[in-house]
């Protein structure tokens, strides 16, 4: 009987060269962090419109990078891991389904350009997400990227110190060839006899996500990354914290403490009571060095109720859901519903208008398990490090995801880009947990 020789099975390639020096999935994300971050929010390129700017076409060219490595290749997931990703592309399922109905239905030629590129938009979005879920596959390479996102979060925390010590925006001089400056989203703001700084965002709101997102990796790794100088640890957190306190924003506080909330719970008892005494000597600093900021502070608390910001977003509520009724289930279409109509200053409303619960309930399932399933997977993990880290990643999509309550933070493209990063971090952190 004549021998049958098996041939062995193809081995599969990696669909990231994460083991390799030189260019990797987090080189590319490092790259996307520089165009989110370091460049300026109001340029953009004119003959592309809202979806005009570099950060959208790296995610674009992020998504077809994915595209290419992930036909025909088989990755191993976590079952953490794979729930993230799968409730990412339910999400955008849903925003396909309002957009093809939108579509079918008919829209005004306003709604029509805001709709196609707010597509574009969602597709880099979750070109990143992608990249970083699937393509940072060891603990050595997200701990990497994880200091790359502090040190955006510490550069962008200095710059916005130094526009409130100085009054001025100190980037309004910074034009690119072939770009055009969206004057909207130009200038700096002030509340209570302050400055607004906002970095290099459009709005302060948006740079406040920036310090609450990045603060808890950065005490997290202040704590853990003990291969460092005790200084170069625990400066970005200090910075980024005081950034915090004199951001005269109150989403940004708010941000700040849900963050922190998350965060706590893993740490030891000692921690907490060096966390507290932190908190009162930076409070102190701050009475002592800016005047009259603890009173505009407290009054942005106690006079919640007459703040004319508060009024504007409640007395939308009931017009809101009237909307929303029209079409419940799928929407009016991503991007649709235009500032003009009516001013929510909030993402999750704004979501339910547009992609109908369908979309806002894939969207608050999402967030939800980007926050616990990190969590949960690093709390098993001998490796007390893991789990501070885990913890901060959890910390930063909720401190994240809870700001945008208080504006339309999918509608500003460095809340955006930084959420759906944060998404692929989560399920990368649940990958790289032994």
């Amino acid at each position: 009987m004549p021998l049958k020789l098996r041939r062995s099975p193809r081995p599969q390639p990696e669909i990231y060269p994460v083991e390799r020096p030189g260019w990797d999935a987090t080189s590319f994300l490092t790259v996307y962090l520089v165009l989110v971050c370091a460049l300026p929010s109001y340029l953009t390129i004119p003959v592309l419109g809202s979806a005009g700017r570099p950060s959208t076409l790296w995610g674009l060219v992020g998504l077809l990078w994915w595209i290419w490595n992930r036909v025909g290749v088989v990755v191993p997931y976590k079952g953490g891991a794979r729930v993230i990703r799968t409730a990412l592309l339910v999400f955008v399922g849903c925003v396909l389904a309002s957009y093809a109905y939108a579509n079918f239905r008919g829209l005004p030629g306003a709604e029509s350009s805001p709709a196609d590129s707010g597509m574009l938009r969602l597709a880099g979005w979750v070109g990143i997400a992608l990249i970083a879920a699937d393509g940072i596959r060891t603990r050595e390479r997200l701990q990497t990227f994880l200091r790359r996102i502090v040190l955006a979060g510490t550069l962008m925390a200095s710059l916005g110190l130094a526009q409130f010590w100085t009054g001025q925006s100190l980037i309004d001089w910074i034009s690119l060839p072939g770009f055009a400056v969206d004057s909207s989203l130009s200038g700096v703001e002030g509340r209570g006899g302050f400055i607004r700084p906002q970095g290099m965002a459009a709005h302060p709101l948006e740079y406040g996500v920036v310090l609450c997102m990045t603060l808890p990796i950065a005490i997290s790794l202040a704590m853990t990354d003990t291969n460092r100088a005790v200084f170069i640890r625990w400066v970005p957190a200090m910075v980024i914290t005081f950034a915090s306190m004199l951001s005269v924003s109150r989403s940004a506080l708010i941000g700040v403490l849900a963050g922190i909330l998350v965060l706590s719970p893993r740490w030891s008892p000692k921690v907490r009571l060096y966390a507290v005494f932190a908190a009162v000597g930076l409070g102190g600093i701050m009475y002592s060095a800016v005047p009259g900021m603890a009173g505009t502070l407290k009054g942005m608390f106690l006079g919640v109720a007459d703040d004319s910001s508060t009024a504007s977003r409640t007395n939308s509520y009931a017009a809101a859901f009237e909307i929303a009724q029209r079409s419940p289930f799928l929407g009016r279409g991503f991007s649709t519903f235009l500032p003009q109509y009516l001013i929510l200053d909030n993402q999750f409303l704004g979501l339910l208008i547009e992609v109908g619960v369908l979309g806002l309930a894939a969207f608050l399932v999402l967030v939800v398990m980007s926050i616990i399933i990190p969590w949960k997977a690093t709390g098993r993990s001998a490796d007390a490090g893991m789990g501070q880290l885990g913890a901060a990643v959890s910390a930063s999509v909720a401190a994240t995801a809870l700001s945008f309550a208080f504006f339309d933070g999918l509608g500003f493209p460095m809340s955006a880009g930084l959420l759906f990063m944060m998404f692929g971090v989560s399920a990368s952190m649940v990958r790289s947990a032994p």
